[in-house]
């Protein structure tokens, strides 16, 4: 009867100490540790440097009992709880699983992590938009194209985004206007200009776009009807402060424009009679992710 009694207890411990192991470990000095779980990862996007939030159960709230990599880059840990691992997306991080390991245990995120290239900011000195005619005479000369994705002036039939010709700007993207010598318009860009002060426009999402139409432009011509304004008295173009041209690409991609000067080498007061005009200098932020509106 003992040898009866004994065997299911002996067999029941050892179901206990299976069971038990499903979920933990131990560690050198015999003490329990339990298995974490990796639940969500919010945002799954960004830039290096942007802050990622780890949500699970059973994390160690010791930062420096984790580590947390991004396409196999080591990440820096902000902070850490039990529930909830705060992370960066590190420099040289790339694209692909986010790895946790802790106490033993090793475990991706339920999402991979998208990094994002850097926006592009810069400054376009003297682009030369030269016309011939005006003063009464009809106006002609090719447009100068300008594509964000190169963040120079191009001769391509398809791979622009703008284009100037004296203050006149046309968008790749609509049908031609019938103005004469105007580039082909191939793509699907738009433009749309909106006020406020340019580091403060950070996105280009919510915005009605336009595109150039027949018999007009979508940026608007004329003295205070678009980006510029004329001085009868001194001759002079000056771009209207809190102008700010914001483009979807002729690729769907986004940037904005800031116009600085219309004359060569920028001067601080133009001299109409002095400074060689039609010449452009600019200011743009381009973001090189598709579908992605921050600027």
């Amino acid at each position: 009867m003992k040898t009866i009694l004994k065997t299911p207890l002996r067999i029941l411990g050892i179901l206990c100490a299976t069971l038990s192991l499903i979920n933990c470990s131990s560690d050198d000095s015999g003490e329990t540790i339990t298995e974490f779980n990796i639940t969500s990862i919010n945002p799954e996007t960004g830039m290096v440097g942007t802050q990622v939030t780890l949500t699970g159960s059973n994390f160690p709230s010791e930062a420096s009992a984790i580590d947390i990599s991004f396409g196999g880059t080591m990440a820096n840990i902000i902070s850490a709880s039990s529930t909830e691992i705060i992370t960066s997306v590190p420099e040289g991080g790339s694209s692909g699983e986010v790895e946790v390991v802790a106490n033993g245990f090793a475990k991706v995120a339920p999402s991979n992590f998208t990094v994002l290239s850097e926006l592009v900011a810069n400054t376009v000195q003297n682009l030369e938009a030269p016309q011939t005619g005006g003063q009464g005479q009809p106006i002609g000369g090719p447009f100068t194209k300008f594509s964000f994705a190169t963040g120079a002036v191009t001769d391509s039939e398809t791979d622009w985004d703008i284009a100037f010709r004296g203050t006149t700007i046309a968008v790749n993207g609509g049908v031609a206007t019938g103005t004469a010598e105007e580039p082909v318009r191939n793509g699907n860009a738009g433009i749309a200009i909106e006020n406020g002060i340019f580091s403060d426009l950070t996105s280009a999402a919510g915005i009605t776009y336009l595109q150039d139409a027949d018999g007009s432009f979508a940026v608007p011509q004329g003295s205070d009807e678009g980006w510029y304004n004329y001085n009868p008295a001194t001759f002079t173009v000056t771009p209207i402060p809190g102008k700010i041209l914001v483009i979807r690409t002729h690729d769907g991609y986004y940037a904005k424009v800031e116009i600085l000067s219309y004359y060569r080498d920028a001067p601080a007061q133009p001299d109409a009679f002095m400074d060689e005009s039609r010449v452009y200098t600019f200011n743009y932020v381009y973001n090189p992710n598709q579908g992605e509106t921050s600027l």
